[in-house]
């Protein structure tokens, strides 16, 4: 089978392109891109789409402008309308703290949409309009696709990370995933076409070129022949499973979740029925609907979750992101921080205790998590004159409390004490067991396995009403501050 017909085969099979398409091509001018803009050429009059191009000048490589031209005249001599952007994606990377390549996608993608948007209007105009027919095409190949899948995998990931990049997500298509690198490249050497070399494409300071340039190479001669086209496969089956699963998943969380306003409730007995795997899906989708783009979460958070959905009692989480979970009884809320109401006064069954809190309800918090690298939002929070001074701005609230944030190393939570917990006690950070602590607190047997505290995992960050962790005190150091205030009405 030709190329032509593979590729045509493809695009049938995943519905990509029907006929009066209206598809904008990213045309890098790579080989990836040139055989895509060749194969759609002849699609096209197959088919019965029309064709544009777009491209990105990212303001990074000298021999960029020889890239605008080379796209330009390719585009001119085969009459398929252009489009040229610029961007400076080192100022926009470094303004938002992103690294080159991720800004990068950022802007080519913010790009494609806006001339797509306007070819849009373009066909409103002559009153033929549907959305539905607009597509933007990238030319992802099966090498692409292997790069994916080994980077997620090495990260540690779910289904979503090892199912590698789609075909289809929204109106991004992939016509070309099916095609090997060599195949794209063979195709264009036995039409004598020519393309643009990206030296980054050979530099190894990007993970994925390490991916590319060293491990794939290595597996393709050590390992298994054609291993490029087995991670495709596997990648393939793997979004069958998945497609699999997310109905499964919605099926259980219509009989596990509700929802009232900004706040999402699992019915704990229901979700604990469910396979394992089934639970931290339903997790995952409550998560979700509060984090859409899922980039602050990750296995560690919902895996808390579910041992919070578990244990006996009740309790409390702090996500990133400013989500909270809380247990109470038989339920499991999932709700934004922001939606926290201050209360009067302590929560019904909470008791105090010598200063420390226990009972059955769980107090409320909130918590503010201050930068201190931005210094004039600093100065203006707290009413200094430099940074030197916020170490005077230290509260000695009884139910207010700093902590350096970069320590905490997981979801922290407010529970009841734990076999193993511990807290620091000094500068030198001796460890102590939080049972001799209250036992030299003086507090009532009765109270100590009720009272609440903040814990990093075992170690204990703050027994409210009485010390914090010397590990978490706010040092000058102290690069992030969270702070977390007991909602007592004080």
């Amino acid at each position: 089978m030709g190329i032509e017909e593979k590729v045509k085969e493809f695009i049938e099979k995943e519905k990509l392109i029907r006929r009066d398409d209206r598809i904008l091509l990213g045309l890098s001018g790579g080989a990836d891109s040139v055989c895509l803009f060749y194969l759609l050429l002849g699609l096209g009059e197959k088919i019965g789409f029309e064709l544009r191009a777009v491209h990105v000048h990212h303001g990074i490589r000298q021999e960029a402008e020889k890239d605008v031209s080379y796209v330009a005249a390719l585009c001119e001599k085969e009459d398929v309308p252009c489009y040229v952007f610029r961007e400076d994606v080192p100022v926009y990377a470094e303004e938002n703290g992103l690294g080159e390549e991720e800004a990068g996608r950022i802007l080519r993608y913010r790009d494609f949409q806006r001339c797509l948007e306007n070819w849009e209007k373009e066909d409103s105009a002559a009153g033929k309009s549907d959305p539905s027919r607009f597509k933007i095409a990238t030319a992802h190949h099966e090498n692409d696709q292997a790069e994916t899948v080994l980077f997620q995998l090495f990260r540690g990931c779910g289904l979503s990370g090892l199912r590698g990049i789609l075909p289809r997500r929204g109106n991004i298509i992939r016509p070309v995933l099916c095609l090997s690198r060599e195949e794209m490249e063979g195709y264009l050497r036995e039409r004598d076409i020519c393309w643009r070399e990206d030296e980054t494409n050979a530099s190894e300071h990007y993970s994925r070129n390490r991916i590319r340039h060293k491990i794939l190479p290595v597996a393709e001669e050590e390992i298994c022949r054609g291993v490029v086209s087995h991670i495709g496969k596997t990648a393939q089956i793997l979004r069958e499973a998945e497609s699999y699963m997310e109905r499964q998943t919605e099926s259980a969380c219509e009989r596990i979740l509700s929802r009232r306003d900004d706040l999402w409730f699992f019915d704990i007995a229901l979700l604990l029925k469910e396979d394992i795997f089934l639970q931290k899906q339903v997790i995952l989708y409550g998560l979700e609907r509060l984090l859409p783009a899922r980039r602050d979460i990750g296995a560690v958070h919902v895996e808390d979750v579910l041992k919070l959905a578990q244990k006996r009692g009740n309790g409390e989480l702090y996500l990133p992101g400013g989500v909270r979970v809380r247990k109470l009884y038989r339920q499991l809320m999932i709700f934004p921080e922001k939606g926290e109401k201050r209360q009067a006064a302590l929560p019904v069954f909470l008791q105090e205790e010598g200063g420390f809190l226990y009972g059955e309800a769980a107090p409320l918090f909130r918590t503010e998590k201050v930068d201190l690298s931005d210094e004039e939002t600093v100065k203006k929070r707290f009413g200094i004159r430099n940074l030197s001074e916020i170490m005077e701005c230290i509260p000695e609230k009884t139910y207010t409390k700093w902590f350096d944030y970069d320590k905490i190393e997981t979801s922290f939570s407010l529970r009841h004490r734990e076999s193993g917990d511990y807290l620091s006690i000094d500068q030198v950070m001796n460890h102590k067991s939080l049972r001799r602590y209250l036992m030299e607190m003086k507090l009532p047997v009765s109270c100590r396995d009720r009272i609440w505290l903040f814990a990093d995992a075992s170690h204990v960050m703050w027994v409210p009403g009485g010390r914090i962790s010397s590990y978490y005190k706010v040092t000058k150091q102290t690069k992030t501050i969270l702070q977390i205030e007991i909602c007592t009405g004080e």
